[in-house]
Order: structure tokens, then sequence, then C-alpha cells
């Protein structure tokens, strides 16, 4: 749990720093993430991953973003599972696989994760990659983001 909230912090620091132009500064963080990510903490796993896939406080590197969003969404995080659909999706470091991308969207989607849900119902409604066209899908998807959408604006506004 410690560790969690440490990488959160430094998470923080990292990506609401202001006037962050430190590369020392991202040499550390990225030095933390890597320990905890290492000794399997998830958290630390996706923010790594998404590190490598933005290129925050390191290069772009979509081999290593892969590896670490992959042990993160093995291990249940929705936020990687997301991320791994979107690579899939779009071809980041493996050949465009639409159903790949629908199998990591779902389990997202299926822990409430809105831009997984909305990525799905958007395939759905097109019929993407071989994925057979389903509106209702769609709908049912649709509605969800802005059930998540109108609960995010209830609480923001208390």
């Amino acid at each position: 749990m410690t560790k969690t909230v440490c990488g959160l912090l430094l998470a923080g620091t990292l990506l609401f720093g202001g006037t962050h132009n430190s590369s020392l500064e991202d040499q550390e963080s990225y030095n933390a993430f890597f320990e905890l990510a290492k000794s399997g903490d998830v958290d630390s796993q996706t923010m790594l991953g998404e590190m490598f896939l933005d290129g925050i406080g390191v290069k772009i590197d979509h081999e290593k973003a892969f590896y670490w969003l992959a042990k993160a969404a093995n291990n249940g995080d929705a936020q990687a599972q997301y991320l791994l659909g979107t690579m899939y999706e779009n071809g980041l470091k493996v050949a465009p696989d639409i159903q790949r991308a629908v199998k990591w969207y779902e389990k997202a989607a299926a822990q409430g994760d809105a831009m997984a849900q909305y990525n799905l119902a958007i395939i759905y409604k097109e019929g993407k990659g071989g994925i057979e066209k389903d509106m209702k899908k769609a709908f049912a998807l649709i509605r969800k983001v802005q059930a998540s959408r109108a609960n995010l604006e209830h609480h923001a506004c208390k």
C-alpha cells in the first residue's frame, strides 16, 4: 500500500509539477517507478508503461510501454487494459488487431473505464476491423459513458 501511495505521489509530481524541466527529476521519477514496477506494484507498472507510451520523462518506446502495460493489464489494472487496447487498435509495437483491442477494452470497460467503453462503442457502431456492427451494444456503452460523466460532474459540484 505504501509503495502505491509513493508511486501516486511521484506521478503527481511528474505529471503536474508545473515548471518541470529537470532531467534529474525525470531520472529520479523513472528510477522510483521502475523499482516499484519490478517489485510487482501494478500501479507503477501502469505508470511506467504510460510514461514510455507518451514520452513522459523518457523517450517514447512502444516496446517498453507494451511490456509494462501487459504486465499490469494481466494483473487486472483497468487503465493498463485500456492502454493495451489502444496499442492493439492503433498498431503501436504490434500489428493492428481490433479483435485483441476489443478483448482488452472489454476487460477495462467491465471495470468502469469510460475511455474503454467509448472506444468499444465506436468499434461496435462502425463494425470496425471485422467486429460485427452492433448498434445496441454501441448505445449501451455510450449510456455508461454518459452515466460516468454525470456521476463525475455530480461529485465535482459538491
